[in-house]
């Protein structure tokens, strides 16, 4: 199973586009893994920059205020932070109840996550607020399946409640059988759990909704020729 993860995790990530997810997080024994400060967060990568930090505790003083937020959020594109990006993401979309900039939220914490976190607490963070933007739109529409395969991906990925996740994805297949990212992780899970025959037929109905593929042409292969097993 291991090697089978070793692949998966590197040949194409957790997502079907970038996400990498390949360094495992130890928890030290004294870490309080459920403590969640974002501002704590941001300020890890200021560094010495005072301006940043300045920005930063500003932004913890007023976070709804449009010129901060557009200063961090030229800040994180100029030194490419991307969790700045994420929570300006976040502010903006919680402040409009723009389902979009709630999705792309989602979406960069969970990017940022993957790389990043060199800490449970770390993890933590990302995985709560990338949550929060998807719950914020499943508020509003329970059925959105970006927003629940997103969740999903935290719930299993960042808080290793695998079962729970599955159910969300299982949600998602319910409501629309070919939603291509909730079939991508299912197959991964699937793998991971060495079943490989449910492996397969996820991978093929992959093929089918994405005929030109590679990727999963090629795990199908290693499949079917046992050089994943």
């Amino acid at each position: 199973m291991i090697a089978v993860l070793f692949f998966i995790l590197t040949y194409i990530g957790l997502n079907s586009n970038k996400a990498v997810y390949t360094k495992p997080i130890e928890a030290p024994k004294s870490e309080e893994t459920t403590h969640v400060d974002i501002y704590e967060l941001l300020q890890r990568f200021t560094g010495n920059n005072d301006e940043l930090n300045a920005l930063v505790i500003n932004i913890e003083k007023d976070s709804l205020n449009d010129d901060y937020i557009n200063k961090l959020e030229s800040a994180g594109a100029n030194n490419r932070i991307e969790v700045f990006l994420a929570f300006t993401s976040y502010l903006k979309g919680v402040k409009t109840y723009d389902t979009k900039l709630l999705q792309e939220s989602a979406d960069r914490f969970f990017e940022a996550g993957t790389h990043d976190p060199d800490s449970m607490a770390d993890r933590t963070t990302y995985s709560v607020y990338s949550k929060r933007a998807c719950d914020r739109i499943l508020f509003k529409d329970p059925k959105n399946l970006a927003a629940l395969t997103r969740k999903a991906a935290c719930t299993v990925y960042f808080d290793e409640a695998i079962m729970a996740g599955v159910t969300l994805l299982k949600e998602v297949e319910t409501i629309d059988s070919n939603y291509v990212d909730a079939q991508h992780y299912l197959m991964l899970l699937a793998l991971q759990s060495e079943q490989y025959e449910k492996a397969k037929k996820r991978l093929k109905k992959l093929l089918l909704l994405q005929p030109g593929n590679k990727q999963y042409a090629e795990i199908l292969s290693r499949l079917e020729t046992q050089q994943l097993k």
